[in-house]
């Protein structure tokens, strides 16, 4: 899977974002298929969503969908014509992977009080759950057999069925603060490093 920036362009008239992941290949037994892919369109300043396309062809295929977030930021129109009320603000699952590098976030000093935890509405499927971001300390991954300095960030939603994969992403502690490693349930995507002529 490759997930990047993919470029900045006019789409309708605004200054756009594009963020892209992209699956090339698929493991037996995995859900993706080759050609799976997640496509989020943003405000470039404010990294608010605009609009975000998933297209499944194997088990994940009922996730599927368009949903377009209106500017005002208050409904989301998904699947062409089904409306839902959302909080001013709302993400889409990748253009919070993407804002998280911004937010606020410092761990609780006190583990028993985390006043800390970040609460952003987030669009799934249908409608917009609050996931709550627990930030940890700092702590050394292993990453192509090098050390990366990262820090770990718990995600709770409330929707029984992704709180049962136990979320979990880490972003690099050295001022790029990108995201290097995503755990959800047993599956983990870690960054690597590819030059324009290698299979991401």
């Amino acid at each position: 899977m490759s997930l990047l920036a993919k470029e900045r362009r006019q789409i309708n008239g605004l200054d756009t974002l594009l963020l892209e992941a992209q699956f090339s290949n698929a493991a037996p037994g995995s859900p993706f298929s080759a050609g799976d892919f997640i496509r989020a369109y943003l405000d470039p300043e404010t990294l608010a969503p605009r609009q975000i396309e998933l297209r499944f062809a194997g088990p994940l295929r009922s996730f599927g969908g368009t949903a377009k977030f209106e500017q005002s930021g208050s409904v989301i129109v998904f699947n062409g014509s089904n409306r839902v009320d959302a909080p001013v603000g709302t993400h889409s699952i990748l253009s919070l992977l993407y804002a998280a590098r911004s937010f606020n976030l410092k761990p609780s000093r006190d583990a028993n009080n985390p006043i800390n935890d970040t609460r952003v509405a987030v669009f799934w499927e249908s409608q917009p759950y609050v996931f709550s971001l627990r930030p940890s300390a700092a702590e050394v991954l292993t990453i192509e057999g090098k050390p990366v300095a990262a820090q770990l960030v718990s995600v709770t939603t409330k929707n029984s069925v992704l709180d049962q994969l136990s979320i979990k992403f880490w972003l690099a502690n050295d001022g790029s603060r990108i995201p290097v490693r995503i755990v959800a349930g047993q599956y983990q995507a870690d960054l690597v490093s590819v030059t324009k002529n290698e299979p991401r």
